[in-house]
């Protein structure tokens, strides 16, 4: 797969448009009817993506809009990404780092995305299965951001033993292990001590949380190989128990001899973005990157 790449590959026209939001939120309720009254006015087809039966109308979708903060854009991501349809983020929730505009500027913005004049840039997503033995217990699933390692209910550190492809990598001893594409390393992982990487590398970013060891630090390895991640014992007598999850919003249990495959998503995530802003212009303006 290429990798991240933002051109302007001069769309036509929007025709039809397909709506996600959390109908829990005033905010992005309140954003829905301004959006929905700019689509009447214009005459464009549109509907609500949670419906139940948005799934079988997706691909009659030019495009699809997410209402709300980084949460909704990566619930929708991952629903959007087989269909390699576009999405544009209105934020109407907090940080909103994933938006290609904020609701206060849609009504300025909307003449220009509805004429097809907002960038397209592809992202690479991930995609996790975890075995026990020979068994798949969980998967296919894919995330944009991460996928998480880490210990279980009982807090007790543990041993994660990983490998790229099919060189080892090392053990780590500690809270756990995030994996993350590089649209997510300004997410978890930046928080726990992991650097930013740009968008364009085709990279996975693993970063070790909370380790027993000033050794063990973040590491950014080719997204070509396949990674996989097993939770294994320090001693004979041990039980490790752990978590697997996805862009923080869904997982499942991992017990001793758990095994983690991650690897990049074969079709890429298209991302509608303003054109006047680049990547570090986001990073400035959102996270006072580079600022004292």
């Amino acid at each position: 797969m290429a990798n991240s790449l933002r051109s302007n590959p001069r769309r036509n026209a929007i025709k039809s448009v397909v709506l996600f939001y959390n109908e829990q939120k005033p905010e992005a309720v309140q954003t829905y009817k301004i959006v929905t009254g700019l689509l009447k006015a214009r005459h464009i087809r549109y509907w609500n993506g949670n419906d139940s039966d948005s799934n079988a109308r997706l691909p009659l979708a030019d495009i699809a809009i997410a209402l709300g903060g980084d949460g909704t854009m990566l619930r929708t991501a991952r629903l959007l990404a087989p269909y390699s349809i576009p999405l544009l983020g209105i934020n109407s929730g907090g940080l909103g780092f994933l938006s290609g505009t904020d609701a206060v500027e849609i009504r300025r913005h909307f003449p220009a995305i509805m004429a097809g004049g907002f960038d397209l840039e592809e992202r690479w997503m991930l995609t996790t299965e975890v075995y026990r033995g020979d068994k798949r217990v969980f998967g296919p699933h894919i995330a944009l951001n991460d996928c998480v390692i880490r210990c279980g209910d009982t807090a007790r550190a543990i041993t994660l033993k990983a490998f790229s492809g099919e060189l080892f990598l090392a053990n780590y001893f500690g809270d756990g292990l995030i994996i993350s594409t590089p649209t997510g390393s300004t997410a978890y992982a930046l928080a726990a001590g992991g650097p930013v990487v740009d968008p364009r590398l085709d990279a996975f970013l693993i970063a070790p949380i909370c380790p027993h060891s000033l050794t063990q630090r973040p590491v950014i390895i080719p997204a070509e190989y396949p990674l996989i991640v097993r939770l294994a014992q320090r001693n004979p007598h041990e039980r490790p128990a752990g978590l697997m999850s996805l862009d923080g919003q869904m997982g499942c249990a991992m017990k001793l001899g758990s095994e983690v495959r991650i690897r990049r998503y074969e079709k890429p995530f298209r991302l509608l973005l303003n054109p006047t802003r680049s990547y570090f212009d986001i990073l400035r303006r959102k996270l006072k990157w580079g600022e004292r």
